[in-house]
């Protein structure tokens, strides 16, 4: 799932959302997990005077790219990525400010399964998680699958917005608010199509845009989850 500019254009509600949720971000250190090619990493590097972004990344040449680009760009006094691992952040506890699981914008192709209490873990006491995810609240036909990852949509979480919120309560964060955030990228999946003109793409927008039982909307959501750090949880 690669957009290109005009979607990521599209997109940007999305990290206008992300970069108000993280302010201030002078001075914080900051966790960006499926950091990809270092976009959002960057951006955050990019509003510091003071404080350090680490990006964690599991795709050994998206890794290398970005820490290509942070020496390019001169921020790698700001800005460091690090291999992830699958199931585990390789940090202290309490080590970071912020947390951005993020890959919707900039989808990585290698998605880490690491749990919200986890990612809890090396959050300092009132410190902020947010996290992007694309659910299916519904079981989705393996030949539907199939189809949309032809389109691109190779990556489906089959949970519900209410998964999310129990899972983020459980990991000892308050606060905790779930976007819909579905009407954004129906619209980029729609311009998509718009401009597509492959014969063999048409089963999997039928799928996503127009088949009641799959669709965006009705089985197929874009969430994003926002929790502070209890600063009593133990």
């Amino acid at each position: 799932m690669k957009w290109g500019r005009n979607e990521i254009e599209r997109l940007s509600p999305i990290l206008e959302q992300l970069s108000a949720d993280l302010a201030p971000v002078d001075g914080k250190r900051i966790l960006v997990l499926c950091s990809a090619f270092g976009e959002v990493a960057f951006r955050l590097g990019e509003m510091m005077e003071t404080g350090h972004v680490t990006g964690m990344e599991m795709d050994q040449e998206s890794l290398e790219l970005a820490q290509r680009a942070a020496h390019e760009m001169s921020l790698e006094s700001m800005v460091e990525f690090l291999p992830a691992e699958m199931g585990h952040i390789p940090k202290d506890d309490a080590s970071y400010d912020s947390l951005v699981s993020e890959f919707i914008v900039y989808p990585t192709v290698s998605p880490i399964q690491i749990s919200q209490r986890e990612m809890a873990r090396v959050l300092v006491p009132g410190g902020r998680l947010i996290l992007t995810d694309v659910i299916a609240t519904r079981p989705i036909p393996e030949e539907v699958c199939e189809e949309l990852e032809i389109i691109g949509l190779d990556y489906l979480h089959e949970a519900t917005q209410e998964d999310f919120r129990t899972w983020m309560s459980s990991a000892g964060l308050d606060n905790v608010e779930v976007m819909d955030l579905t009407p954004i990228l129906l619209n980029v999946w729609e311009y998509r199509r718009s401009i597509d003109r492959a014969s063999s793409h048409r089963a999997g927008y039928a799928y996503l845009l127009d088949n009641p039982s799959t669709c965006l909307g009705e089985a197929i959501f874009y969430i994003y989850v926002r929790g502070d750090k209890s600063k009593t949880f133990i």
